[in-house]
């Protein structure tokens, strides 16, 4: 019996031990904020068609995993988008439903919908869909994607409006 209570009493020490203030998950205030303002500079950099500019917001080594494909690297995504870029103009929102910050890592939940006006005149291709986004605080206390994974939501079919 003394043998396992040593063990025991170590065990419920660390379990009510709580974390320092700074490796608390927050869900309000400056972490928080300057993740937002993250999202409103990916925002601004689709809507423009920079990809210079959004790529700069992506860590070198971010992964992105769309819903109907394969993770892709960084140079696969600035491919992606730069295709995507030429096809026409961009009306890119997003609302977000959450986020939380713990230390350097921040996660992003948001709906985001995307109007695309082709360049050449066709009809404008419109997109929704469910986007979350794992940011790391960098040295200079800004936020890159490290890792991100995007779904598309169907269009309702007339049958069922």
């Amino acid at each position: 019996m003394r043998r396992l209570l040593f063990p025991t009493i170590v065990l419920v020490a660390a379990a009510c031990t709580q974390a320092p203030v700074e490796q608390r998950a927050v869900t309000t205030g400056p972490a928080v904020d300057s993740v937002t303002a993250w999202l409103a500079e990916v925002t601004a950099a689709v809507n423009e068609g920079s990809l210079e500019r959004l790529l700069a917001l992506y860590a070198d080594d971010a992964l992105s995993s769309p819903s109907d494909a394969p993770s892709l690297s960084v140079s696969e995504l600035a491919a992606l988008y730069e295709a995507t870029f030429a096809q026409g103009t961009f009306d890119f929102t997003t609302d977000v439903l959450d986020v939380v910050v713990s230390g350097d890592i921040g996660v992003l939940r948001a709906y985001y919908a995307n109007t695309i006006t082709p360049t050449n005149g066709g009809e404008p291709v419109h997109r929704t869909g469910d986007w979350l986004v794992v940011l790391r605080r960098q040295d200079d206390g800004s936020w890159k994607l490290w890792r991100e994974m995007w779904s598309v939501i169907a269009p309702a079919s007339p049958a069922a409006i």
